[in-house]
Formats: C-alpha cells, sequence, structure tokens
C-alpha cells in the first residue's frame, strides 16, 4: 500500500514536470553573405543628363518692310558666313541713293570752290563753315540710303545649316518677319548641374563623353569650356558648360544626352546595391554586431547615399570603414535572430560568390 502510493505521487510528479516545463526553442543562426565597408579613393564618374544647343543659332528675319524678290538658298542645306539668302525689293532705295550721291557731289563741289577762294573778296569764314555742314549732311544722308538698300539683301552672320523656310518669292513682309532658322551645329552646346562636393573635381577642358539614344552605339566627346560663378542656394548644384564635337551633324539641337565626367579621385564609402534596403524615400542597411561567438545580431542602420552605380554606391552618412553588413540575403533575415557569415563579398562576380558560399554552407 505505501509502495503504491509513493509510486503514484512520483508518477504524478513526472506527468507534472512533464507538462510544466516545455523545452525551450532554439534559434538557429541564418547564413547571409556580407561586405565589410572599406575606404577607397578611385576617380568619380558622374552621369548627368542635359539637353543640346547649338554653338550659334539664330531665326534669320527680314530687316524691312517690301516684298521679296529673290530666294537664293535651299532648305536643310549647309551655308557659310556671308552667303546671300535673300533679296528684297529695292528699287526705290536705290533711286534715292543714286539722287543722293549727286547732291553729296554737288555739295563737295560748293564747298571746295568756297575753300578755294578762302580770304578773297566776299567769301568768309562762316560761308566755309556753311558750305561743310552741308556736304556733311549730304553724306549723311547718302550713307542712311545706302543702309536702307543692304537692308534689303540677308546675308549668313555665320557658317551653319539652314531649317525649312517660312516665305516664298512674291511675299510681302514686315520688318521682324521668319524667314528661316540657321544654326552653327559644328558643335553643340552642353549645359550641366552638378553637385557641389564636386566643383573641386571639375577645371576647365575637362574631357567629357556623351551618349545619345539615337545613336547607342557611338560615343561623341567634348571639353567643359565654362563653370558658373554661382551656385544654386536651393539645390547646392554649380552649372558647368561644355562644348560637343559634331562633325557629323548627326547631334541635334534639343536632343537629350547622357553625358559622362570624370572626377579627381575621391576618397568615399561604397557598399553594393543588393545592401540597401528601401522604405519609401529612406534607405537602411543592416550592421552587423559581434556577440562573442561565430554569430552576429543586426541593427537596422538608415544611411544617407551619394553617387549610384552600376554595382556600388556611395555612402554619405551612416556608415563607417571596418563595419560589417549584410549585402546578400535581406528577405530572410530579422532583427530577432542572429546571422552567420557564410561567405564575404569582396568584388567577385555573382556566379563566383554563390559556388563559394555553397562551399561555406557544406562545411
Amino acid at each position: 500500500m505505501k509502495f503504491a502510493l509513493k509510486w503514484g505521487v512520483f508518477g504524478i510528479g513526472v506527468l507534472w514536470l512533464s507538462f510544466g516545463t516545455a523545452a525551450p526553442k532554439t534559434h538557429f543562426p541564418v547564413p547571409v553573405i556580407a561586405y565589410e565597408v572599406i575606404e577607397t579613393a578611385s576617380p568619380v564618374k558622374q552621369t548627368l543628363l542635359g539637353s543640346l544647343e547649338a554653338k550659334s543659332s539664330i531665326d534669320v528675319v527680314a530687316k524691312a518692310t517690301d516684298v521679296i524678290t529673290a530666294i537664293y538658298f535651299k532648305e536643310g542645306e549647309w551655308v557659310r558666313k556671308s552667303a546671300l539668302l535673300v533679296e528684297q525689293n529695292a528699287e526705290e532705295e536705290l533711286a534715292l541713293l543714286e539722287e543722293s550721291k549727286e547732291l553729296e557731289a554737288e555739295a563737295k563741289r560748293q564747298y571746295d570752290r568756297v575753300k578755294g577762294i578762302e580770304g578773297k573778296g566776299s567769301v568768309t569764314v562762316s560761308l566755309i563753315d556753311e558750305r561743310y555742314r552741308l556736304w556733311k549732311t549730304a553724306a549723311a544722308k547718302r550713307k542712311v540710303i545706302q543702309a536702307q538698300v543692304a537692308d534689303r539683301r540677308i546675308y549668313a552672320p555665320f557658317s551653319g545649316q539652314l531649317g525649312f523656310r517660312q516665305l516664298s518669292e512674291g511675299a510681302f513682309v514686315t520688318a521682324g518677319t521668319k524667314i528661316v532658322s540657321l544654326d552653327d551645329t559644328s558643335q553643340m552646346i552642353l549645359d550641366l548641374l552638378v553637385p557641389e562636393r564636386y566643383l573641386s573635381g571639375i577645371h576647365l577642358e575637362q574631357p567629357i563623353e556623351v551618349r545619345t539614344e539615337a545613336y547607342r552605339a557611338e560615343v561623341f566627346t567634348g571639353h567643359v569650356s565654362a563653370i558658373s560663378p554661382r551656385v544654386d542656394p536651393v539645390m547646392r548644384m554649380v552649372q558647368v558648360r561644355a562644348m560637343v564635337d559634331n562633325p557629323k551633324a548627326k547631334l541635334k539641337t534639343n536632343m537629350m544626352v547622357e553625358a559622362q565626367l570624370v572626377l579627381k579621385a575621391q576618397a568615399s564609402l561604397k557598399i553594393p546595391n543588393s545592401a540597401i534596403e528601401m522604405l519609401g524615400d529612406r534607405q537602411f542597411v543592416y550592421r552587423l554586431q559581434p556577440n562573442g561567438t561565430e554569430s552576429y545580431g543586426l541593427e537596422k542602420v538608415e544611411i544617407e547615399t551619394g553617387q549610384k552605380g552600376h554595382n556600388l554606391t556611395e555612402i554619405l552618412q551612416g556608415l563607417a570603414a571596418g563595419d560589417k553588413i549584410v549585402s546578400q540575403g535581406l528577405m530572410g533575415i530579422s532583427l530577432k535572430r542572429p546571422v552567420v557569415i557564410k561567405a564575404m563579398q569582396t568584388g567577385q562576380d555573382q556566379a563566383s560568390l554563390l559556388q563559394k558560399s555553397l562551399k561555406g554552407t557544406l562545411r
């Protein structure tokens, strides 16, 4: 009887222990690929978007109000500086010019006559001055009419390519009416906005490479021709102007292009793009915290980024040289679970990295 009681009490005790103390849940470390943040000094390739403009670009307009009598150009052709483009009716002005020349010549003869007998008879200094004034007035009127005649012959102010004409022969136009566009596209102007922090790496005559969707396989070259003396107070950008060579006239005004400036080498922190987690307009990485074992804890750190490349992104704030971060495998990690490094990402290609991480896992 006592034995049964003891056994029963013992049995009850065993049952109580089995139901009252559950086995502790084990959190195994999550294997991840990590990257050690290092500071490197490498040339900064700044890629920027911009719109092209012709080196010189104008609308050729009529200078006088009259009829167009002749058009000497073809649409889209390349013309040299001072080439005659358009002529307007100038019959009246030419007649007035002939008259003004005769009046000027007569006034000159009258002046020479009195000047030759200066100091004799009734020729006074005032009479000589009067004749001189009449001569110079006639000469000035002749120059005015000559200018009016010249205004009716329109020349190309510089070498360039003509656009489409807006008028035909016989059209009556007023001063200021557009006739045709003229663009010098031998070089193109490209204005770019560069972040203020890169200003020290920009200098005059610095080479620049330009690419466009229209000619994807071709690279156009140019150089920095001017740097603005002012920084935009809101965007903290500085305007840089470049001249891009265009010998075959492939580049056109208002064409969108991608320009690349190679700036002076600067020390910076860079991490793989795959290490960055985007949450809205904020960016985060997971930094590894040593815990005295082979595994690590995780800390979620907000970062500020700079230049972004195809594989690496520049870090401006949030990390320091020597920090270890999770570079791949963000979807499988949690702040509540430790991680273990199965491979370090050190710049190798993706296939080699995956092969290395698999070997680490098998071990």
